[in-house]
């Protein structure tokens, strides 16, 4: 997981804002989204050494108030994304750039031994420096895993400050699993490296090649 050539370090995001469509079912609410940053029910602060082992409370039963789910459009039984048009987006910002290796979702709901239907599965990702055009993942898929871990999955080293999150599919039908008629998340981290500050998307544009070009003949 960690196999990047860069130093590893845990990145937290420092705001995140839903800008999906679907309103929240209440059970904890987006009333503060930073809930899902800020290390809300997590069982120990973050490090390299420690993320893949720490767990998160279960807050159906514990801890309502670190994690967020969605309504159910279709109803109890229900497949969320074969019921609804609605959207599920999150925006994330970084107090600077860094270059991401992996996603790491702790979900609202995972029982010992076993995940939930509604804990997110796919997402698309649109990033950048400064704005979200720096490039796209299509279908970045989570791995599970059991125990209240943590979902892990690869970014493959993008350089981004903000991270445009669009879920795309949940777990709903897995064998002998449950829900998948909502959208739930409890807790996002990132492992990667920091790469400082990087010029703004007006300064980035103008050293392109043709920029460049310009600056060139101009000193001849």
């Amino acid at each position: 997981m960690l196999g990047a050539s860069h130093a590893a370090m845990v990145i937290t995001p420092t705001s995140i804002t839903y800008t999906g469509t679907n309103p929240d079912s209440g059970l904890a609410g987006l009333d503060d989204e930073s809930a899902l940053i800020d290390g809300s029910g997590l069982s120990e602060p973050l490090t390299v050494d420690n993320i893949d082992f720490v767990t998160h409370a279960n807050p159906v039963f514990s801890a309502p108030g670190n994690a967020w789910t969605t309504t159910d459009p279709g109803g109890g039984g229900s497949d969320f994304f074969a019921s609804t048009l609605e959207t599920v987006v999150f925006e994330i910002v970084f107090d600077q750039g860094y270059t991401l290796d992996t996603f790491y979702n702790w979900s609202y709901d995972f029982d010992e031994g076993a995940g939930n239907g509604n804990n997110i599965r796919t997402v698309n990702i649109e990033y950048g420096i400064g704005d979200f055009l720096g490039g796209s993942l299509t279908d970045v898929n989570f791995t599970t895993t059991e125990n209240n871990f943590a979902s892990t999955a690869d970014l493959g080293g993008i350089n981004a400050d903000r991270l445009r999150i669009t879920v795309t599919d949940n777990f709903f039908g897995e064998a002998g699993i449950g829900g998948g008629d909502r959208v739930s998340a409890a807790e996002f981290a990132f492992i990667g490296d920091n790469v400082g500050k990087v010029p703004e998307p007006s300064s980035a544009a103008l050293l392109g090649l043709g920029g460049l070009a310009m600056i060139l003949r101009r000193r001849k």
